[in-house]
């Protein structure tokens, strides 16, 4: 915010003629410049806020920092996300990928009361880690994550159909971007309703540079309708140095539902 100054005196200018009227071509050449001028504005102003608008290319987003993977040390905030995130379009139908492989054996059913969800909780190498605001359950190993909630934010009202709670997934997708590595693209690889009860799953793949390599990782994040007063979010992330934990997404997917 600009400040005022302290107040100055300068000369008191010299009292000049008045110049003679404009010339009628150049009023009418300077009218033309100022509505350029003003319909450039309008167009910058419109490209600027048009981020979501259906068939809106991609383009890398910045949040965390290159390297370091989710990090859920401090209480997200919408300040946290230093500038608007692009999305592609979502899918209004993609079946998420059944990654191979045995995956992590069941460690626990995870209920996560204040969120009003249950879904698998997982053994080594998964391990429970503290719940920082917002989150109220927390899984790690090593960069993997996975965190359940209330939704953040505010959250419209009548999400009674599927094409609401997809409109809410991508606006949580884009929240969950804060704990992805900086400077990355993103494409959808999932977009389907919930198995049980309402609501809809996202799942995207985010790529991204550290040491001049190029890595990925996988992500998912479901909205639930639990008739509470908010939905619930579940979000997971694996990265490509843990691809034998990218069947546990899979195991989210299958076993989450509203209690």
């Amino acid at each position: 915010m600009a400040e005022a100054g302290e107040p100055y005196t300068t000369p008191m200018p010299q009292v000049r003629p008045e110049p003679p009227p404009r010339p009628r071509l150049a009023r009418l050449i300077y009218t033309a410049l100022a509505a350029v001028g003003t319909a450039v504005a309008i167009v910058l102003v419109f490209t600027a806020f048009s981020g979501d608008r259906p068939g809106a290319a991609p383009t890398p987003f910045h949040q965390g920092r290159p390297g370091t993977g989710p990090a859920v040390s401090a209480s997200p905030s919408a300040s946290a996300v230093p500038r608007p995130v692009r999305l592609p379009p979502v899918p209004t139908a993609l079946s998420m990928v059944v990654h191979p492989g045995a995956g992590t054996p069941a460690g626990d059913f995870v209920l996560d009361k204040k969120s009003g969800i249950g879904y698998a909780g997982f053994a080594a190498p998964w391990r429970t880690a503290a719940h920082p605001a917002p989150f109220t359950h927390t899984q790690r190993a090593g960069r993997a994550l996975i965190v359940s909630c209330p939704m953040p934010g505010t959250v419209p009202g009548g999400l009674t159909t599927p094409e609401a709670y997809r409109a809410v997934a991508a606006r949580a997708a884009r929240w969950t971007l804060r704990f992805q590595p900086e400077g990355g693209s993103l494409d959808w690889t999932a977009s389907e309703p919930l198995r049980r009860g309402t609501g809809w799953l996202l799942g995207y793949r985010v790529t991204y540079r550290i040491d001049g390599r190029r890595h990925a990782s996988e992500a998912i994040v479901a909205v639930v309708g639990t008739g509470g007063k908010k939905p619930a979010l579940l979000f997971a992330t694996v990265p490509d140095t843990r691809q034998e934990l990218y069947r546990d997404l899979n195991m989210l997917f299958w076993t989450l539902r509203p209690m």
